[in-house]
């Protein structure tokens, strides 16, 4: 058994049923953030001490023999509802299914990346702590499970419908990860039409997503990508969206999907401003994402798409993401109880930012993150509370307040 290190933070339990003739899948396991416990048949699994939170399968033999592990995992009453991560031989479809049928929570197919494998394995545990009670934070202090200072995430903010907020969560999350993390933050904004990411953060705009897209090298070295980027005071670096919308048609799918493997080769986490539009662009993110954050406002139009945004969420078997519903209370009087709200959508609202018209005028207006400058208004702790609960690292006094005084910010923008 494989632990954390003492003095570090609450590590992942996973048990590892695997005879594999290499240690790839163990060694990319064995992490300060995992504790692993390893066995070499599901028999063995089944009278393993302890509780696990996720099950990983790596068995070398044929395709019906892990179906039968996870059969016979499943069938044994302390492991029946632990998420199993199994490993296969071959890519084809029919075996994949097969595995889904089984019990599988999710496949990944040898040779693997180690970082999308501890990935999707952190993205099970979280499913399987909330599937328990323990990560509703709507109310008191979070429950965090802290990762890795290394654990790569990609954070897709989303809302079917427009005008409900989606950048400014986007921004102040991305702001509240880059003062806990300086500089292995970057925010992409792929409001490719109007994206307003670079207004909201008051900062000039050089070079753009769509000039990024030309640019071949760019989309696949680490190094020239950051030269694409802007920087904010707070250490956030910023990939913006074109000046205006005729530079959309040059950032194809592909350069999306090139964008974000460099990205996340470059940064620990990657925020995606990823509109209100559902395209293959935006699906592309949303595939790959590790993290959802979907914004809702109480109103039934907003509902209705969200609702029917969930449904297509729900019926992607390859998506893992974690996927976290925010109520954006932008009108001044209650029009729909949070309560008729989530059974509107069929899921938890996991927290609710505020109605502060001042506050977010004068953000907008200037600039600034609410983060930053209203770092002690309500609305400012719950988009805190939700980095925290996206990224695991505990808010600190890091933020600066930086803001440019008065309105003289609404005239130094590029």
């Amino acid at each position: 058994m494989v632990g954390p290190e003492p003095g570090s933070h609450v590590a992942s339990r996973i048990l590892l049923i695997s005879d594999a003739t290499d240690d790839a899948v163990a060694t990319a396991l064995e992490t300060p953030s995992h504790v692993v416990t390893r066995v070499a048949d599901p028999e063995a699994a089944i009278g393993a001490e302890g509780e696990h939170e996720v099950i990983v399968i790596d068995l070398g033999g044929t395709y019906r023999d892990v179906i039968g592990a996870c059969r016979l995992v499943r069938e044994s009453a302390n492991l029946a509802n632990v998420p199993i991560l199994a490993l296969s031989q071959g890519d084809d479809i029919d075996e994949r299914i097969g595995l889904l049928e089984a019990g599988v929570d999710d496949v990944m197919v040898r040779p693997f990346d180690p970082r999308e494998l501890d990935a999707r394995v952190e993205a099970l545990v979280l499913r399987y702590q909330r599937s328990r009670g323990m990560g509703d934070q709507s109310t008191g202090a979070p429950v965090i499970t802290v990762r890795d200072a290394n654990q790569q995430r990609l954070i897709a903010v989303f809302s079917p419908k427009g005008g409900v907020g989606t950048t400014t969560v986007a921004v102040n999350v991305a702001v509240a990860l880059a003062a806990r993390t300086p500089d292995r933050v970057v925010i992409i904004d792929l409001d490719l039409q109007f994206g307003q990411v670079a207004t909201h953060l008051n900062i000039p705009t050089r070079l753009t997503i769509a000039d990024m897209a030309r640019d071949d090298v760019s989309l696949r070295d680490p190094g020239v990508f950051q030269t694409y980027l802007d920087r904010h005071s707070s250490g956030l670096a910023v990939l913006s969206a074109p000046s205006n919308p005729d530079g959309a048609a040059v950032v194809s799918e592909s350069a999306i999907g090139r964008i974000l493997e460099t990205a996340g080769r470059a940064f620990q986490t990657v925020v995606v401003d990823t509109g209100s539009v559902v395209d293959a662009r935006s699906e592309a993110v949303l595939n790959k994402a590790t993290d959802i954050v979907i914004v809702v406002t109480p109103e039934f139009p907003a509902l209705k798409a969200v609702h029917a945004m969930r449904e297509l969420l729900d019926l992607s078997a390859d998506r893992l993401a974690e996927t976290t519903f925010i109520l954006n209370q932008i009108f001044a009087r209650e029009i729909l109880r949070s309560r008729d709200i989530e059974e509107a959508l069929g899921t938890k609202i996991a927290m609710t930012i505020p109605h502060d018209a001042f506050v977010f005028l004068k953000s907008v207006n200037e600039g600034v993150p609410v983060v930053v400058g209203a770092p002690r208004s309500s609305a400012a702790d719950q988009l805190n509370r939700l980095a925290t609960r996206l990224s695991g690292i505990e808010a600190t006094d890091a933020v600066a307040d930086r803001r440019p005084k008065g309105l003289g910010a609404l005239f130094g923008r590029g």
